[in-house]
């Protein structure tokens, strides 16, 4: 049981081992099943429960890796997804961008990288902002600067 971000998660895994050939997953040795129960929080009462089930396939022998484990591997996991969509998905917009051509959209995705890419390497800096809607903002309102950054050269407006 986790208590944090305004709630109290409950998690609970169940594995079985399996052959993977018997299923069409070459490799896979094991199969699990977590159910994460969370109660939200608000004043210190709850005021929502919701409840989610994932299944999962690893190639991790339970000598390798313990349900416990494998249940902390698969928080990390969803720790790793849930920091970089979030970037993409909500400050980005990624989701709600209507491109279909899908070289244009493979351009915006490596624009969007390099947003992010960018926003990393300034963020622990002396004036680096730190976070990156503030240096989108920034970037918006004035992008001279970073253009000559990523140019190496002087910009000059007529």
């Amino acid at each position: 049981m986790d208590k944090g971000h305004g709630r109290i998660d409950q998690r609970r895994i169940w594995t079985k081992p399996i052959d993977g050939a018997e299923i069409g997953i070459a490799g896979a040795v094991q199969v699990f099943r977590i159910e994460n129960k969370s109660e939200h929080l608000r004043g210190g009462k709850v005021y929502k429960t919701t409840q989610e089930t994932y299944y999962g396939v690893t190639s991790l022998y339970d000598e390798e890796c313990p349900p416990e484990q494998l249940l902390e591997l698969s928080r990390g996991y969803w720790g790793i997804e849930i920091k970089q969509h979030y970037r993409r998905d909500v400050t980005q917009g990624e989701d709600k961008c209507h491109v279909r051509h899908w070289v244009c959209a493979r351009n915006l995705s490596l624009m969007r990288s390099l947003a992010i890419f960018l926003f990393t390497k300034q963020q622990n800096k002396r004036n680096g902002k730190k976070t990156l809607p503030d240096w989108l903002k920034k970037n918006h309102r004035d992008p001279n600067p970073l253009l000559r950054k990523l140019v190496g050269t002087k910009t000059t407006t007529a």
